[in-house]
C-alpha cells in the first residue's frame, strides 16, 4: 500500500491539499498502482493518475472525486487485499504460534472453571 499518511497514519488517503471536492489515494509501487487503475476502471469511477518524486521513490497518486469515495474505498481495501503479506510468512510457525494461543485460552478457561468450584 502506499505511503500511511492520514490523521494517525492508518490510510493511504487524505482530503485533497487544494480541492476539497476529491480525495487522494497514494500507492508506493507501479503494481498496486495498475491494480487500483484497473480496479477503478471496473467500477467506471472517473480519476486522475499522477507519479511524484519523494524521498528518492516514485509516489502514484489518484485523485477521486469525493461523492465516489465510498466505491473508491472498496477498490482501495481489494488492492490491499490483494498484495498484502502474512505476518508470520512460514505456515508452520503461523499454525504453531496459533496453536499455542488457543492452548493458553483453553488453559486459561479451565483455571478459571476450577477455581469457580
Amino acid at each position: 500500500m502506499g505511503k500511511r499518511i492520514g490523521k494517525l497514519n492508518l490510510v493511504n488517503y487524505i482530503d485533497h491539499p487544494t480541492n476539497k471536492d476529491y480525495r487522494l489515494f497514494n500507492f508506493n509501487t507501479k503494481h498496486e498502482a495498475d491494480l487500483f487503475e484497473k480496479k477503478l476502471s471496473e467500477k467506471s469511477i472517473w480519476f486522475e493518475r499522477n507519479e511524484e518524486d519523494h524521498e528518492d521513490a516514485i509516489l502514484y497518486l489518484f485523485a477521486v472525486r469525493e461523492r465516489e469515495f465510498g466505491k473508491a474505498q472498496d477498490a482501495n481495501f481489494m488492492v490491499s487485499a490483494e498484495t498484502r503479506k502474512n505476518i508470520i510468512p512460514n505456515g508452520i510457525i503461523r499454525y504453531l504460534f496459533l496453536f499455542i494461543v488457543f492452548a493458553i485460552i483453553a488453559f486459561a478457561i479451565v483455571g478459571y472453571i476450577k477455581s469457580q468450584g
